[in-house]
């Protein structure tokens, strides 16, 4: 009986991961067909890259545990600043756990095309990135974050400059910017525009 368990066992684990991969799969399908029923193409695009006015962010590349975080404390509440209330909240009001969950499964499975990173001098942007310790939790170059932190290389100017000011103000207080805030309090505000500039150039 043992043994016969033990040889099941390398089957009920590829079963299992098969499933997991299958269920991911159906999940990503399925938030997909909701980032277009539910309007999110109209503020973010419709590759969820190219956003229809300044202001919006870039979705594609964020990590999708990042993103169900997002949405969940847009949802609650917890996440109150620019534009999430009168624009994102009455959107996220009407999903359920699943739909969000789906969603953000898509959205992370939207991974940007590795590229080489830029040649020639540090731009002043780049030097205070680094310098400021902004690289010790979003990767190098904006793009490989520690867990629950998003990748911000190429994304919005306009959008991560008025993050950068809403978490320094405490307009902005869910997930990681209890953490990030007092970074925030080193950096002034031409520092901050220099910050989005080189990050919104980062391809």
């Amino acid at each position: 009986m043992l043994k016969t368990v033990i040889r099941q066992l390398p089957t009920v684990a590829v079963v299992a991961a098969f499933s997991a991969l299958t269920l991911s799969s159906a999940l990503a399908a399925d938030g997909k067909a909701l980032y277009t029923d539910k309007g999110c193409n109209a503020c973010h695009g419709e590759d969820a890259k190219t956003p229809l006015q300044e202001g919006f962010p870039k979705l594609a590349g964020l990590p999708g545990d990042y993103v169900l975080n997002q949405l969940k404390d847009i949802k609650s509440g917890a996440r109150a600043n620019g534009q999430t209330v009168d624009t994102m909240k009455p959107i996220v009001a009407d999903l359920s756990d699943d739909e969000i969950g789906a969603l953000a499964n898509y959205i992370g499975s939207l991974r940007e095309a590795p590229t080489a990173a830029a040649t020639g001098p540090a731009s002043p942007g780049k030097t205070l990135f680094l310098t400021k310790t902004c690289v010790a939790c979003h990767g190098k170059e904006g793009k490989k974050p520690l867990p629950g932190y998003p990748a911000i290389a190429g994304q919005d100017k306009t959008y991560i400059l008025a993050q950068m000011k809403d978490i320094k103000t405490g307009a902005r207080t869910n997930g990681k910017a209890n953490a990030m805030q007092p970074v925030m309090h080193l950096v002034n505000d031409d520092e901050m525009t220099s910050v989005a500039e080189y990050l919104s150039t980062v391809k």
